[in-house]
């Protein structure tokens, strides 16, 4: 059986008069703590449920990765009823609009995309969940079984070798989209690459392009070339939402064939180690993006080509897609949730992977 890790979370609230006593309340144990799993958790706490969440990473600190998520309707709706902190966590791009190829707006329509980052939402939600004040230990977790009407999870700390039994009402996998808990129960749903690879980062802009952007969601598609670029207004490195602290992130999905030198080329970091999902920024070649800039001359509107050309290190994502056939198992006592569930690839203007 694969091996995989998982921590778990002491069970803490920042709004511990919501929690009630554990031996009054069901326990439910999560897999998996990143932004589906915390929103996941906060919700159940909310309904006076005992949650302990397990992940993998040993820190609550995490890396910016520059990469912007749009919310929702659900997601805002999420925020506005358990957001305790009460503060915005992202930045309302005014309008969609649609270039040409000559940098022209040849649709424009006045719809709201609020746009924040990952870092931005992860440390709302930990704020709401435990107020990040908890150290973790490390846990690796072994199997899932159904015993006597509820899941047991079985887990081995990987510091001092001890193993231990979580008893849940309900386990939620919310492991991502490389869920080992998915591929134990359904070995044949795998990740499958959807024909594309996504450059994401962010860069200063010429006045001109700013104008022709603005604060607006803003996108371009090259038919001849199967490339699509958008740009959007994201917070600041330290989540600020301020004017002048904000960014603008750009997004360039480009066709690549999965057998071709470019696949293996540009997923290749300066260390020479061969990523299968994800190249972080700073990790891409420079002999492997001059090539890529070199492609985007010949697929992108000069707007969106400024962006690219004036960006040193990209992150890079391997686009995949699939979808698990039911979300339920044993009786309904484990679920599947987020990325562990499904995972769908850009189809148009305002999806984001």
């Amino acid at each position: 059986m694969p091996e995989h890790g998982w921590r778990p979370y002491v069970l803490l609230s920042s709004v511990t008069q919501l929690q009630p006593p554990p031996s009054l309340t069901p326990t439910l144990v999560q897999i998996g703590g990143s932004i589906a799993g915390l929103m996941q958790g906060i919700m159940l706490k909310r309904q006076g449920h005992n949650v302990q969440i397990l992940e993998q990473s040993t820190s609550s600190e995490r890396l910016e990765g520059g990469i912007g998520i749009a919310l929702g309707p659900d997601a805002l709706e999420f925020f506005r009823r358990y957001d305790l902190m009460r503060q915005s966590s992202y930045i309302s791009n005014p309008s969609v609009q649609f270039l040409n190829s000559l940098s022209e707006v040849m649709r424009f329509i006045k719809r709201p995309m609020e746009m924040s980052t990952w870092n931005r939402l992860y440390y709302n939600l930990r704020a709401n969940f435990d107020g990040i004040k908890v150290a973790f230990s490390q846990t690796r977790q072994i199997r899932l079984k159904s015993t006597d009407g509820r899941v047991t999870v079985q887990s081995e700390d990987l510091l001092d070798g001890g193993r231990y039994y979580l008893q849940a009402d309900l386990a939620i996998v919310s492991d991502g989209a490389s869920s080992q808990i998915r591929l134990l129960l359904i070995p044949d749903v795998q990740r499958q690459y959807a024909g594309y690879l996504a450059y994401v980062d962010e860069s200063e802009v010429s006045e001109e392009t700013r104008k022709i952007l603005g604060p607006n969601f803003t996108s371009y598609i090259c038919i001849k070339a199967v490339a699509y670029s958008g740009t959007y207004i994201i917070p600041g490195k330290d989540g600020s939402l301020q004017p002048g602290d904000r960014r603008i992130n750009w997004v360039w999905y480009d066709d690549c064939e999965l057998d071709s030198p470019t696949f293996s080329e540009v997923l290749t970091s300066k260390t020479g180690h061969i990523h299968r999902n994800y190249v972080p920024v700073w990790q891409i070649r420079p002999s492997s993006w001059e090539l890529q800039v070199e492609k985007a001359s010949t697929s992108l509107i000069p707007p969106m080509l400024e962006l690219v050309k004036k960006t040193i290190n990209p992150a890079i994502s391997v686009v995949h897609d699939f979808a698990c056939p039911w979300a339920t198992f044993f009786d309904g006592k484990v679920v599947l949730v987020g990325d562990a569930l499904a995972l769908f690839r850009l189809k148009h203007y305002n999806a984001v992977p």
